[in-house]
């Protein structure tokens, strides 16, 4: 299996600008909620904490954005991590369908609040997966 790509991203690359650094966790600290990985999961889970209110502690071991992250094409995918094979067997084929159908609205919801929010100039257009 191929290794992952770590380090700087292509994007920010080919910019000259030094790297944002922030401080090390060097003492016991309160919090509501921690979130372990920096990355764009990590971030975008800890970024709606945040706005619903709750003090956030963000934990990254190495570079915030750096791990696989970095290799990513941006491409945003509504999918669950088991097959609906599997999925019916444990759930029926109802929950199944409500399954996707919630992974597909939250996918949806986390791409127009951040465009929106954020005002962020962008567009978003959904693309038909697999038949379901």
């Amino acid at each position: 299996m191929p290794r992952l790509r770590l380090g700087t991203p292509l994007s920010l690359a080919r910019r000259r600008r030094s790297a944002i650094h922030f401080p090390t966790l060097r003492r016991p600290i309160s919090s509501d909620v921690a979130v372990v990985g920096g990355g764009i999961t990590g971030a975008t889970i800890a970024w709606r904490f945040a706005e619903a209110g709750l003090r956030v502690a963000l934990l990254e071991a190495r570079r915030v954005g750096r791990g696989s992250t970095a290799a990513s094409t941006a491409l945003l995918m509504q999918e669950p991590d088991e097959d609906d094979a599997l999925l019916a067997g444990r759930y029926g084929e109802k929950r199944t369908r409500r399954i996707w159908e919630r992974s597909q609205m939250a996918t949806r919801d986390v791409v127009s609040v951040s465009i929106r929010t954020r005002r962020v100039s962008a567009s978003f257009a959904s693309r038909p997966g697999a038949a379901r």
